[in-house]
């Protein structure tokens, strides 16, 4: 059984809530070491870090590994087992891995925890997958096949590597900046790219300062944040 249903073709129930025994799952997974949640629920844990330096945008192809399993442990696909990698675009599969999948490099293999309302949903995936199910899939992106790209934001606001000329005057400039004012420009900046991509005001470059200027600030913030947590 191959997974990467096509979005549009999944019924609207699929966001219905996980199930009582994935939630707990989800729970028990929030408090584990390296594990990352996002807000969306997507939960992952990075596995290898590849060298790759762009992402795919939603419609890439990308040519994937992947298992998945329940949270029983029982595997109920794997193009591992298969020996058959296979090139699908993150639109084109189910939306935990579309959000995952444009945060991934080539080489990168991570381990996804997944809700249902981003996976399956309530009428899951007969046989195999019942109503409501939370899954757990290992992949990795084996190779990057299209042209349609973003690039890798590299830039370390502790240690300077892989930061550009401009982003280290940026990280300068935000020093004396207090966590409210970082805060308040990461969700300008975000809400003007989201609103940019309904109507078109901005040039890519532009966009692309943006997009770098965010993670620099997301940076600042949680290592502000961390910095001030009262020590137990």
């Amino acid at each position: 059984m191959r997974l990467f249903v096509l979005l549009f073709l999944l019924p609207s129930c699929l966001w219905a809530k996980t199930n009582d025994a994935g939630i707990e799952f989800l729970a028990g997974k929030r408090n584990e070491p390296d594990v990352v949640e996002r807000k969306s629920g997507l939960m992952y844990k990075v596995l290898r870090k590849g060298d790759g330096k762009v992402h795919p945008k939603p419609t890439t192809p990308c040519l994937c590994h992947y298992s998945g399993t329940l949270i029983d442990g029982t595997t109920f696909d794997s193009s591992y087992d298969r020996g058959d990698p296979i090139t699908f675009a993150p639109n084109q599969v189910i939306a935990g891995w579309t959000e995952a999948m444009q945060m991934m490099v080539e080489g990168d293999k991570w381990e996804l925890y997944i809700p249902s309302e981003l996976a399956y949903g309530d009428r899951g995936s007969p046989p195999k997958i019942g109503p409501g199910e939370a899954l757990i899939f290992q992949m990795e992106i084996l190779e990057i096949q299209g042209k349609d790209v973003v690039d890798k934001l590299t830039c370390d606001v502790e240690t300077l590597e892989g930061c550009s000329d401009r982003e280290k005057d940026f990280i300068e400039r935000i020093e004396t900046w207090n966590i409210q004012r970082k805060k308040f420009e990461i969700g300008r900046l975000t809400e003007t790219m989201e609103k940019n991509k309904i109507k078109k005001r901005f040039s890519n470059d532009l966009l692309e300062w943006m997009r770098r200027r965010v993670h620099i600030l997301k940076q600042r913030v949680t290592y502000q944040e961390e910095e001030d947590e009262p020590e137990l």
